[in-house]
């Protein structure tokens, strides 16, 4: 289920809120009626490594030269402009 609230009742019930977050509530946060934040559960990270052994084959090596040229072709897709400091 989601629930949204308003940024004000957010900071006043936070603790309450936390605790229906960890019962697997989502919770929306708005302002200005506008949904700014998701609170949602924390899931832990996976303990076991993926294994990634299926995708073997599918693609081919690429060379050192290879990735080299395409560091320069994204280097130089990117549009440098001055910076305001």
């Amino acid at each position: 289920m989601v629930k949204q609230v308003n940024m004000h009742e957010a900071k006043t019930n936070f603790s309450k809120l936390a605790q229906q977050v960890e019962a697997g509530e989502e919770v929306l946060i708005a302002r200005d009626g506008k949904v700014i934040m998701k609170l949602s559960k924390f899931e832990e990270e996976l303990s076991v490594p993926r294994d990634f052994s299926s995708l073997k084959g599918l693609t081919s090596p690429i060379s050192d030269e290879e990735w080299d040229r395409m560091d320069q072709e994204f280097l130089d897709s990117i549009e440098y402009g001055e910076l305001d400091v």
